[in-house]
């Protein structure tokens, strides 16, 4: 990477040497990109041999902590290439536990310990989103899971995020609580934890449309602070330490719904928790938006300079953040963020739904156009083909490097931003499929 800074500078050096009032930054640093790039002969996780994705495993060095992202939660094609790295992370690399972007109370309690594997994708489709278990593109990534499964080496599965969507969360929570307490001796009988156990599974059956003035917010917290008292000092269970962190969890998830904040900084707590209680020494894949994976909080505000003022006098960085950058802050060059973006094909545009959890799959949208400054438009001018781009060191923090357009923030929306500041490499996909692979 050093090579590449120099080769940049040299570059920059020879052009303002001969006299060139203006200089595009922008677009010879995505042409020391391109040359620095390598091929990608596949995005499909039917290919096993995985030659082409050894440079990537060299990126990523012996860094413990993944972050996998993809453009929108439609693009099939990102969601097959993520499964092929999956693939290749697991066998080449020892990682050995997945977390998702999803529910952490459903996947931990109602999937972690299944052995069963003619259940494994029934739970998957009722528990995590289905654009990551019911699509076609994700099937295959579910049968490799029922395979490691059963072998020596298993795919352990987690879930980071405060939302409580799956079925087992909205079926189950209450009564997997109250049975908890009541062999350890709770008394589930009192008038205050009734009225808990009803609000909450109020909150949880209906999410989004729930109305504040329907839940009694002062029980919600005075009650959840007296179970968590009492799972600290009177709860001997060998699932304590994991309903500890759902107690947290839980509090999260009260003031993500009713209070509006910042999602992402309760999922890096989930993560941090996660992998040190339940996961301790583990290699972690997390597999997330790469919204979610931007390592440095300043990202966002580069995208205008108004926007930016309006930033750092609000004090935003007191209130919002992103998981990627959170998990960046504590655990520094343990962390490799991967993101990918789409060129051109189809995605799914109604990926979560009506519900904010199933996808439609009936729906499909072209991939907009990109305008003849980006990323993008100038592989796919290359006819480069789907390929591999480290990007230079400078990650958590404004980069230096130019910033250049890309719609690697949201496959619908193209910006000019610090994106090496962001991600440690790029995966660019040449043309992508919606979440049916058409």
């Amino acid at each position: 990477m050093r090579y590449f800074a120099l080769q940049l500078i040299l570059l920059l050096l020879a052009k303002l040497a001969i006299g060139q009032t203006k200089t595009d930054f922008s677009k010879l640093y995505i042409d020391g990109l391109f040359k620095t790039s390598s091929s990608i002969k596949s995005i499909s996780p039917k290919e096993t041999n995985f030659d082409d994705l050894k440079v990537i495993g060299d990126s990523i060095g012996d860094k413990k902590i993944v972050l996998l992202g993809e453009p929108n939660h439609g693009d099939g094609g990102a969601i097959q290439m993520k499964a092929r790295l999956v693939k290749y992370l697991h066998e080449k690399k020892g990682f050995d536990v997945l977390l998702f972007e999803a529910d952490l109370f459903s996947i931990m309690f109602g999937m972690t310990n299944l052995k069963d594997t003619t259940q494994t994708k029934l739970r998957a489709r009722e528990n995590i989103y289905t654009c990551w278990t019911e699509s076609n593109v994700s099937q295959d990534l579910w049968t490799y899971f029922n395979k490691q499964l059963l072998s020596e080496h298993p795919i352990l599965l987690g879930g980071i995020d405060c939302r409580h969507s799956g079925d087992f969360a909205k079926n189950n929570f209450g009564s997997e609580l109250t049975n908890v307490l009541s062999r350890n001796k709770y008394n589930i009988e009192n008038t205050s934890f009734k009225i808990f156990v009803k609000n909450v599974n109020y909150l949880l059956k209906n999410e989004f449309n729930s109305r504040e003035d329907s839940v009694d917010v002062d029980n919600l917290n005075s009650e959840l602070k007296s179970v968590k008292e009492y799972f600290e000092f009177g709860v001997s269970d060998p699932l304590r330490n994991l309903w500890l962190i759902e107690l947290n969890n839980l509090s999260y998830f009260f003031d993500y719904l009713l209070n509006g904040k910042n999602r992402d900084i309760y999922m890096a707590q989930n993560f941090r928790l996660i992998l040190n209680y339940i996961y301790p020494n583990k290699k972690i894949i997390v597999w997330s938006h790469n919204n979610h994976n931007v390592l440095d909080v300043n990202t966002y505000a580069s995208t205008d300079p108004d926007w930016a003022k309006w930033w750092y006098s609000n004090d935003t960085y007191k209130t919002f953040s992103y998981l990627g950058a959170e998990i960046f802050r504590e655990y520094g060059n343990q962390v490799y963020s991967l993101a990918i973006t789409s060129s051109t094909g189809n995605y799914s545009p109604l990926f979560f739904g009506n519900d904010n959890f199933h996808a439609d799959f009936s729906k499909t949208a072209n991939v907009p156009k990109s305008n003849e400054q980006s990323l993008e438009y100038y592989f796919r001018r290359k006819k480069r083909g789907s390929a591999f781009i480290p990007l230079p060191r400078g990650q958590g923090k404004p980069s230096s490097f130019p910033w250049f357009y890309s719609r690697l923030f949201d496959l619908t929306l193209e910006l000019r931003m610090d994106y090496t500041g962001s991600y440690n490499g790029i995966i660019y996909i040449d043309k992508t499929v919606n979440l049916n692979g058409q």
